[in-house]
C-alpha cells in the first residue's frame, strides 16, 4: 500500500479537527492555561504589598489559621502610624507591579533605582518621625527600612536583565509549541525563541 503525502497545511487542519473533537486534549489546554494564570498571579509582586503592610504593623501570616497575627503583644510595643503605613504602601505601588518585574533593567539601572528607594525612605522616616510616632527609635526606623528594601531589592533583581520576563515568556513558548496543533514536532518543542 502506498503512502499519501500531505501537505504542512492539510496536517496542521488534521490536527486542530483531532484537537478539536478530543475531550483529553481539550481538558489538557484548559489544564495548561489556568497552570499558567495560577504562575502570574503567584509571581504579582502587587501581592507584595498585603505582606508589607502587615509586616510594617508587626504581624506574621499563620498558615494554619490563614490570617496576620501579631508578633508581640506587649503592650510596651508602639503602635505603627496609619499614615506611616498609607504613605509606604502608596509609594511601593509604584514600584512592586509587574511593570517593574516584566521589564529588562541593567546593573546601573538597578542600583540607581535602589538608592532613590533608601533615599525616599530614610527622607520620609527622618523628615516624619515625629508625625509617625517613631521619634528618635532608629531600631524601628532600620527594620521598616529593611523590610521595604529586601522586598523591592528582590522585585528589582527579577528585573535584572529581563531575567523574568525571559523566564515567563519561555514557559508559554514550551506550552504552546507543545499543543500538537500549532507544532510540526517534537523538536518545535525545545525551540524557545
Amino acid at each position: 500500500m502506498q503512502q499519501q503525502e500531505i501537505s504542512e497545511e492539510e496536517y496542521l487542519n488534521l490536527m486542530k479537527k483531532e484537537k478539536n473533537d478530543d475531550p483529553n486534549i481539550l481538558y489538557a489546554d484548559s489544564m495548561r492555561e489556568e497552570k499558567i494564570k495560577n504562575v502570574i498571579a503567584q509571581i504579582d509582586p502587587s501581592n507584595l504589598l498585603i505582606e508589607i503592610e502587615h509586616r510594617l504593623r508587626g504581624e506574621k501570616f499563620n498558615p494554619l489559621t490563614q490570617s496576620w497575627d501579631a508578633i508581640s503583644r506587649d503592650s510596651n510595643d508602639k503602635h505603627i502610624s496609619e499614615k506611616l503605613i498609607s504613605r509606604f504602601v502608596s509609594f511601593l505601588g509604584a514600584v512592586l507591579n509587574q511593570n517593574t518585574t516584566l521589564s529588562n533593567y541593567s546593573i546601573n539601572e538597578v542600583n540607581n533605582r535602589m538608592n532613590l528607594v533608601i533615599e525616599y525612605i530614610g527622607d520620609d522616616l527622618t523628615d516624619n518621625d515625629v508625625e509617625y510616632g517613631i521619634e528618635g527609635d532608629y531600631t524601628e526606623m532600620t527594620r521598616i527600612g529593611m523590610i521595604i528594601c529586601e522586598t523591592v531589592s528582590s522585585v528589582f533583581r527579577r528585573a535584572l536583565n529581563g531575567m523574568e520576563s525571559k523566564r515567563i515568556f519561555s514557559a508559554l513558548k514550551v506550552t504552546e509549541s507543545l499543543t500538537p496543533a500549532k507544532t510540526g514536532g517534537i523538536k518545535d518543542a525545545f525551540k524557545f525563541w
